[in-house]
């Protein structure tokens, strides 16, 4: 049996190389601002994703944390690039999630490294969406216009790879206009029968 002194200074110990090896992120998570935003909701999910089964528990997890994120870069032309790789055999985009600094033409390079599979990038634009075919190891272009700010998902459409973790966000930063407010005057509605 160790005494209580001793398994003090372990869990001590193991903290403090939690937080050096994790850097000042994660010990900001466990401060009371943070915790008390913990709603009942956001618990569930918390509680519930150990329950979730191997292959999709794999896929949450690694969705964000090993896709990543970056900032399509703005070109002279005023259209906004950026580049996403399908490593081989993940069944993820890199990056996962692309943020664009103001709503317009993105243009992608999707590049699919994956020797085992063809995949697909089924994209949003204006309302409507783009396709793009990759067969094993090959690259294709996209070019997609978002004119709103907002949340844009895509994903690959073949087999069930979305549910393996082929899914991505792009995030259009900017203003609503005024117009497009939902706080905005009612607006006149059809007469009825």
């Amino acid at each position: 049996m160790c005494p209580p002194g001793r398994v003090l200074l372990a869990v001590l110990l193991a903290a403090m190389l939690s937080v050096a090896s994790g850097g000042c992120t994660y010990a900001r998570l466990a401060r009371p601002e943070v915790l008390k935003q913990v709603t009942p909701p956001v618990a569930r999910m918390v509680n519930y994703l150990p329950e979730v089964d191997r292959p999709n528990e794999a896929m949450i997890a690694k969705m964000f944390a090993l896709g990543g994120l970056s900032h399509a870069e703005l070109g002279d032309d005023g259209v906004m690039r950026d580049r996403v790789r399908i490593p081989s055999g993940q069944f993820i985009w890199t990056p996962t999630i692309i943020v664009m600094p103001q709503p317009g033409e993105l243009e992608l390079v999707v590049t699919n490294e994956d020797e085992f599979s063809h995949h697909a990038a089924y994209f949003p634009s204006n309302g409507d969406r783009q396709y793009l075919h990759l067969p094993m190891q090959s690259s294709g272009r996209a070019v997609l216009n978002l004119d709103g700010p907002g949340y844009y998902w895509f994903a690959c459409p073949v087999a069930n790879h979305e549910g393996r973790g082929m899914l991505g966000l792009i995030i259009v930063e900017g203003d609503v206009p005024v117009t497009a407010r939902l706080d905005r005057p009612t607006q006149p509605q059809p007469e009825g029968d």
